[in-house]
């Protein structure tokens, strides 16, 4: 009897659980660079894109997991004997965990703060000007934490975040201890009863 009863309740916690999920496709704009510079050097961030989806697990209290491509661009420049520029073009599929709380919960109206892990593995890397592929001076994949606001407008939905690397960029000898960082703004459509 004990057995079947909590059969039932985790069939109960699961309907209601998925009764109130959401699907998210997105769309964005990525602004990230690499941080701590070596001497001589100035990185700064220049616009990419991002494309993926999240799902929504919950009412209020949110859970987000999500897959997104992301296409970022850094620029790059280089004083002294040496002195060279260019942009530095990485493509990565971002995979994230993040936990959202709706501040504002309104039926047509939300507004939300959401903060959480995510990973980015390196898809390819190359040096926008010479066409070179440069993949091989990077880590296969990046830590990040990431937060932000974001809101909802009936079934629309929008975000702008900031997205900070917890382990290093570059993977080459004497590379220096830079991670990538910036801001994301994405937007998106909901489907899903949700709440």
């Amino acid at each position: 009897m004990k057995k079947l009863l909590s059969l039932s309740m985790i069939i109960f916690a699961s309907v209601q659980l998925f009764a109130q999920v959401q699907f998210n496709p997105q769309i964005g704009l990525t602004f990230m660079k690499f941080t701590d510079a070596p001497a001589g050097v100035t990185y700064d961030g220049k616009v990419g894109m991002s494309l993926g989806a999240d799902l929504r697990f919950g009412g209020k209290l949110q859970f987000q997991p999500g897959v997104h491509y992301v296409n970022s661009v850094t620029a790059y420049q280089a004083e002294g004997e040496e002195a060279t520029s260019g942009d530095v073009v990485y493509k990565s599929l971002k995979l994230k965990t993040l936990v959202a709380y709706n501040i504002i919960d309104a039926k047509q109206f939300k507004f939300r703060a959401n903060f959480g892990p995510s990973y980015d593995f390196l898809l390819g890397a190359k040096d926008k000007k010479s066409g070179d592929n440069i993949k091989s001076d990077f880590k296969n994949g990046t830590f990040f934490l990431q937060g932000g606001l974001g809101v909802d407008i009936l079934f629309l939905t929008a975000d702008l975040g900031y997205a900070h690397g917890l382990s290093k960029t570059f993977d080459y000898a004497d590379a220096p201890d830079s991670k990538t960082a910036g801001i994301y703004f994405i937007v998106g459509i909901i489907f899903g009863k949700g709440k």
